[in-house]
């Protein structure tokens, strides 16, 4: 899979391709990276571009040199640098257009949400009207790629596949199932009062209380995912190979069962439509199932106030289903500083598992994480992805493994969406804070020591909102 090709055509176009795809396409954004860091590295390798930057920051501070040798009147010298400015500069243009794309491609650190999962729309700075358009590019890459790049035809057509049959609003007044009051301002605005009336029968059958008495759950919520079918288990027969390789890496296998029980509560995930505090469902009018525990209100709170997103920029409406895993299985330390080294933290760069910025582990995992499952774990990263551990999995796994009892923060896969875009890194299992229910959100460069890093391989379908 990861073997170099001769492709057809412009390689830094296919880069191109891939990239923007990959905004689009965001849950496997990772693939289409690792994909244009093959091509990118026929064209101009890392360590090549590495040495580029080098003499970019050169250049740039050679001024200064200059300046000192001739207040110093060092003509020698002067005329040393000069020409090395000069050579550095005829260089530097010569690859610019490398350089830009390979910067593209190797320094990648920002996350992108997924314009078509639900609720996350107003966040993208994308309005209703643009969607069809860029399913429509991201298919005529896609289509362009399955003629040049033949060894990964198949995954191309697999993923057009799935982008053409996704259905997209293409006007305002068809997106108000995710922010009808919008909706509603832009039909006062172009004077449709019929569109007008018909959305306000939908916000009044949303947030009027039931006559004599108070709000109840279903008056004040509505289902934040699309409807859907019955979801399929995720399950995996792992080889001999993979799971001696997983031990080697300190990971283990577990089966999660299915918590169908718990999905149901996926109708009071944050929505655009509830925005506003005033209109939100309180977390105490939320029955729970019978047996759950009432700290897990703390949790479903959490989920209520703000959109999730894990870490392929989809929301994060997880489906509970029965699910097999590969997860670093250590009990948590009694101190976070104390947690074990592992071969797996070594193949992706890692210094240790505390004091780490999620900035710094997406990368290592953006970097590194597809040849890990590939070529240590035999699994295909097109279909499995190397990830801190969902939240969900952390959960329901807890128990089982003693995990939530300590006094630190675990990373979790994914990310707070804040009411101005911002993102903040998940994190919990705090002990001080609720244990395994405690959920947070902390700064994407948080580098604290009382957090904690532990790796899973879940299935790439568990990520996909749509």
């Amino acid at each position: 899979m990861a073997a170099k090709t001769v492709v057809k055509g412009d390689s830094l176009g296919l880069v191109s391709k891939l990239l923007d795809t990959g905004t689009v396409d965001t849950v496997y954004r990772d693939v289409y990276l690792q994909r244009a860091r093959t091509l990118m590295a026929e064209v101009l390798s890392l360590e090549a571009f590495r040495g580029l930057e080098q003499e970019k920051e050169e250049l740039a501070t050679l001024p200064i040199m200059i300046g000192r040798a001739m207040e110093k009147s060092d003509w020698p010298r002067v005329k040393q640098l000069s020409s090395r400015g000069e050579a550095l500069r005829r260089a530097a243009e010569g690859k610019q257009r490398q350089l830009e794309m390979a910067r593209a491609v190797y320094t990648v650190t920002d996350v992108r949400l997924d314009p078509f999962s639900p609720g996350l729309l107003p966040f993208t700075r994308l309005s209703a009207r643009n969607l069809s358009a860029l399913r429509a590019q991201a298919a005529d890459h896609l289509a362009s790629l399955e003629r040049a790049d033949v060894p990964w035809k198949d995954f191309y057509v697999g993923r057009r596949t799935a982008l053409q049959a996704l259905a997209v609003t293409t006007s305002d007044s068809a997106a108000v199932s995710m922010d009808p009051r919008e909706a509603a301002q832009r039909a006062l605005k172009g004077g449709d009062m019929k569109e007008l009336a018909r959305l306000a029968d939908t916000l009044m059958a949303a947030v009027t209380p039931a006559m004599g008495g108070p709000a109840s759950p279903e008056a004040g919520a509505r289902p934040t995912a699309r409807s859907e079918q019955p979801s399929a288990d995720l399950l995996t027969e792992f080889s001999d190979d993979t799971l001696k390789a997983a031990q080697r890496l300190g990971l283990g296998a577990r089966h999660l069962d299915s918590k169908a029980e718990f999905a149901s509560l996926r109708q009071y995930a944050w929505n655009p439509l509830f925005a506003d505090d005033s209109r939100r469902v309180n977390v105490r009018q939320v029955s729970l199932p019978i047996g759950a525990p009432e700290g897990f209100r703390d949790r479903l709170e959490m989920s209520m106030i703000h959109p999730l997103v894990n870490s392929g920029g989809a929301r994060h409406l997880p489906k509970l289903v029965a699910e097999d895993v590969l997860v670093e299985d250590f009990p948590d330390p009694k101190e976070a500083a104390q947690a074990p080294a592992t071969e797996l933290l070594s193949l992706l760069g890692l210094p240790g598992r505390c004091a780490l910025p999620r900035i710094a582990i997406e990368q290592a995992l953006l970097t590194l994480g597809a040849d890990v499952l590939e070529r240590e774990l035999k699994l295909d990263p097109r279909v499995f992805r190397l990830v801190c551990v969902p939240p969900d999995v952390h959960l329901r796994l807890a128990d089982a493994e003693s995990w939530g009892r300590q006094p630190f923060w675990t990373h979790f896969d994914g990310y707070l969406v804040m009411a101005d875009g911002r993102l903040r890194a998940l994190a919990g299992g705090d002990v001080r804070f609720g244990g395994v229910f405690n959920l947070v959100g902390i700064s994407r460069d948080y580098d604290s020591d009382r957090v904690m890093a532990r790796f899973a391989v879940v299935r790439r379908e568990r990520m996909v909102a749509w």
